[in-house]
């Protein structure tokens, strides 16, 4: 075939269907772009704990992976082996005692958001909303609701944080047994199994 039979081969309609691959290459390129992601390093997810009744003190999770897509759908991921509480050996019996991170190294949040709170908000605007979502922790997982305040940092940040504690049951979550095994190792008269959690989350697009 000669150069000039392939060049014949282009006319006007192979160079309409290419041309319209090419848009809807780069159309979904751009969606995949859209989509917010959790800044790690400026998001925070703490938890309280209280133990003999009156001493409590407040621990965090270090690793982060979080998500919102273009249909709205929020993800949270939480590595539990990164448990801090400041004290090494504490770290590590919370992670194999309680969480047993072995079988179930990490914690998911997932809810559905509207995501026109998101992209309407002008810079500086702020809009409290709930989010009713489902939290999985080893093997049980059940619903979780938020109350939290979205805010619009910039053009394209939005920090999404807590307005009120969310309060995490051990019964719920079945670890009970776990905070036993701790509570018996520190020996300690108690272990709460009521847990606030507060977060303040970064997402950029």
């Amino acid at each position: 075939m000669t150069l000039l039979n392939s060049l014949n081969r282009f006319n006007p309609l192979h160079l309409r269907a290419m041309a319209a691959l090419l848009i809807s290459s780069l159309g979904f390129t751009a969606n995949a772009q859209a989509q917010w992601q959790l800044v790690n390093e400026a998001s925070q997810l703490n938890f309280i704990s209280t133990k003999a009744t009156h001493i409590t003190e407040s621990h965090t999770f270090t690793k982060l992976q979080g998500s919102v897509s273009d249909a709205g759908q929020a993800n949270l991921t939480i590595d539990l082996a990164s448990v801090e509480t400041m004290i090494p050996i504490r770290n590590e019996r919370m992670g194999t005692m309680l969480f047993e991170i072995a079988s179930f190294p990490t914690a998911k949040f997932t809810a559905q958001v509207d995501l026109e709170t998101f992209n309407q908000l002008s810079v500086g605007a702020m809009k409290d909303m709930a989010l009713n979502g489902e939290l999985s922790l080893r093997s049980t997982t059940l619903p979780l609701n938020a109350n939290v305040r979205v805010i619009k940092l910039d053009g394209n940040r939005v920090q999404v944080q807590t307005l009120t504690p969310a309060i995490l049951n051990a019964n719920s979550l079945s670890v009970v047994g776990g905070i036993e095994k701790l509570r018996s190792v520190a020996g300690l008269p108690s272990i709460s199994h009521s847990v606030p959690v507060t977060f303040s989350l970064i997402f950029q697009q």
